[in-house]
């Protein structure tokens, strides 16, 4: 039985050492970007402002713009995310609307073409609206956001972004505002 023990712990030596070298000497898998890289998308977004009639339903068009820079590659990527969310005016001649700006970083993992991510991040929301009595609600607002989606990569420059989901979080008088974004879309690689 001692024999047996001694020759597994010998064996899992061997194993460890020898495995690293062999890891080294191949080549790295082509679905991981060498370098740093920067992407840049928009997205389709649908919203819940939680404040025009927000009922907790996606249920508002709005558009997102993205930006993000690879701060490491490898199997779990982290890159600097920016996305600026804005809801149009969808009240005719009233002229409300809600816009964020969240920026922080992203955790991803690679699985092939596949890439979850999940994101933390702070900014800011802005809200514009005629007809508030309560003026502290209007302006900037600190805000912090998180969420997570997936990224398909296409090609070596366009990754498809079939969904990306982030709540939000305003520091709002006199409650705090939740608005969440439901998006979807494009990005490309410039560098």
């Amino acid at each position: 039985m001692r024999t047996l023990i001694l020759r597994s712990v010998a064996l899992f030596v061997f194993l460890a050492l020898v495995f690293p070298v062999r890891t080294f000497a191949q080549s790295s898998p082509a679905a991981y970007v060498h370098g740093h890289s920067i992407y840049i998308g928009g997205e389709f977004s649908l919203y819940d402002s939680d404040y025009f009639g927000g009922n907790k339903t996606l249920n508002q068009p709005a558009y997102s713009i993205f930006g993000d820079y690879a701060v490491t590659t490898g199997a779990w990527p982290v890159s600097l995310d920016v996305n600026f969310t804005q809801v149009p005016d969808h009240y005719g001649t009233q002229d409300r609307r809600l816009s964020s700006l969240i920026l922080g970083p992203m955790l991803s993992r690679h699985y092939g073409r596949f890439e979850p991510f999940a994101k933390f991040g702070a900014g800011f929301g802005h809200l514009t609206a005629n007809g508030i009595s309560n003026y502290h609600q209007l302006g900037q607002h600190f805000a912090i956001g998180y969420g997570g989606g997936l990224d398909y990569r296409l090609t070596d420059h366009i990754r498809l972004r079939p969904i990306d989901f982030t709540m939000e979080r305003w520091n709002f008088y006199p409650n705090a505002l939740s608005p969440m974004v439901l998006g979807f879309g494009l990005s490309y690689r410039i560098h």
